[in-house]
């Protein structure tokens, strides 16, 4: 009898340890964003064309994985439970310590990097107020300027003395490219009516749409 009892007490204590041991299955979307973030594990912001841009990537697919691995842990998934990525298996422990560096080097890169494209547009900023500084911030930041006949706006004191600000553009999707320019007016840094659009065929606007 004490034989049998055993048998039966050990027989439990081995499916409750097989149970145990069983591996935890990692959900498909926590999978896909570990995977997301490996991609950029070695990446270096001087091998893209789109630096800035891949950094902010980088940095969104770090923050999204540690956020998926976050919530999985919460849920009860074990740290060491193992995942296949694309660069091998790890540990949701080890994915997690990734995903952690990859969002920081993402923040870096386009941490550094907005920081020095905001720092050319300072001197702009500067000598400019009201509806200019507005306008500038919102929009006009990154575009060539034009003022008057169609000079071009190059220095701070430029933007900041012309009464007439100015983009053109061509399309060449039709039969005949199709020249537009578009002009905002001001009385000093306050802007005045609103902004006048010309259009006509060729492939540069002339100087006298720009008034």
């Amino acid at each position: 009898m004490f034989r049998k009892i055993s048998g039966a007490v050990l027989l439990c204590m081995a499916l409750s340890s097989a149970v145990l041991v069983m591996p935890q299955k990692v959900a498909k979307d926590l999978e896909d964003a570990i995977n997301a973030a490996s991609n950029w594990v070695g990446w270096k912001p001087e091998d893209s064309f789109y630096p800035k841009e891949d950094g902010k990537k980088e940095l969104e697919d770090g923050k999204t994985c540690l956020a998926k691995i976050d919530e999985a842990l919460a849920n009860g998934l074990a740290a060491s439970t193992v995942v296949e990525t694309y660069k091998g298996k790890m540990t949701i422990s080890e994915a997690r310590e990734m995903c952690v560096s990859v969002r920081d080097a993402g923040q870096k890169v386009f941490g550094d990097l907005t920081e020095a494209e905001e720092a050319q547009y300072e001197p702009f900023r500067k000598v400019l107020s009201g509806d200019k500084l507005n306008l500038y911030n919102d929009r006009l930041k990154s575009y060539k300027l034009y003022g008057a006949a169609g000079k071009v706006l190059k220095t701070p004191a430029d933007y900041r003395d012309s009464l007439l600000w100015c983009t053109t553009g061509v399309d060449r999707d039709g039969i005949v490219p199709v020249w537009s320019v578009d002009c905002w007016h001001f009385k000093g840094m306050t802007k005045v009516g609103s902004v006048t659009s010309r259009t006509g065929t060729g492939d540069e606007a002339p100087s006298s749409a720009f008034h």
